[in-house]
């Protein structure tokens, strides 16, 4: 009890620094911890997951919210609020590796639990509904999709205000639905709503602001405005490297996106450039 007691001070000490990774590789060497039943762990579990995903590191991530969700069903049960958060984060990273099936499956389940437990209008209960919404899209149930994001920016906008984040990005996704389906001055006013909003909210540099400039770069390629592109491109690039790190795997996408728009420009110098900066990460 000792040794275990030790632990878990020591986890609340590093998890408060933000060292999640150094206390799961310290817990997973001692041989006195009950990883089966100690819910304090299943929780660094989940943190660990969140981390990974953060860092880019989906199969990671994965694996270590498989883990925390095996002990939640086993301490809580399979529709403790708690156990519905990791069957939600779940569903993010199978949809994020292209397993959209095991996605959708983790989805209706954290949906139906989160609505019997919180309510249709609670903010966990919504963010899974959002969750569905992303889903549909990437599965090309684009009419369903539409239809999920615009009622859920309704629901967004009466229950949290038109400037919360939650409904900035409904605007985001809404945007990609509406790009995907080729309604090009739908999505363009979108972005540029939620862009707004994220930057206000935010800051520049955040994550989600970047992933928004990217997209708005995506979207005046396509529409030949090829400076404005290139411009959105560089700053999404400039952004990621400041906010995330040289190194971090969501670089790769945007860079490859700005080579691609040098080689169709006839820019060669500067495409082999960036593709040196590429083999780098």
């Amino acid at each position: 009890m000792e040794a275990a007691s030790s632990i878990s001070a020591l986890s609340d000490l590093w998890l408060t620094v933000g060292l999640i990774a150094v206390w799961w590789a310290y817990v997973r060497q001692s041989p006195t911890t009950d990883m089966g039943s100690s819910l304090s762990t299943s929780t660094d579990l989940h943190n660990l997951g969140d981390l990974y995903r953060d860092q880019g590191r989906m199969l990671e991530a994965e694996k270590v919210y498989i883990r925390a969700l095996t002990q939640r069903e086993k301490a809580r049960g399979a529709d403790h609020t708690s156990t519905l958060d990791t069957v939600n984060s779940l569903g993010i990273i199978y949809c994020k590796r292209g397993k959209l099936d095991e996605a959708g499956q983790m989805y209706l389940r954290a949906l139906a639990g989160r609505e019997k437990a919180l309510g249709a209008d609670h903010l966990c209960t919504l963010e899974t509904v959002g969750n569905l919404g992303i889903l549909y899209c990437f599965q090309g149930k684009l009419d369903k999709s539409e239809e999920v994001f615009k009622e859920l920016l309704a629901r967004r906008e009466e229950k949290l205000g038109a400037d919360h984040i939650s409904t900035i990005d409904t605007l985001h996704n809404l945007g990609n639905v509406y790009c995907a389906q080729g309604r090009l001055d739908e999505a363009q006013q979108m972005y540029i709503r939620a862009l707004v909003g994220k930057e206000e909210k935010l800051g520049a540099n955040d994550a989600s602001t970047l992933d928004t400039v990217f997209n708005l770069g995506n979207l005046y390629r396509s529409q030949d405005k090829l400076d404005e592109a290139e411009q959105m491109y560089k700053r999404a690039l400039a952004g990621t490297e400041i906010s995330l790190g040289a190194d971090h795997p969501s670089k790769i996408e945007i860079v490859d996106s700005l080579m691609n728009l040098y080689c169709s420009q006839g820019r060669l110098d500067k495409a082999r450039r960036l593709q040196l900066k590429l083999g780098g990460i």
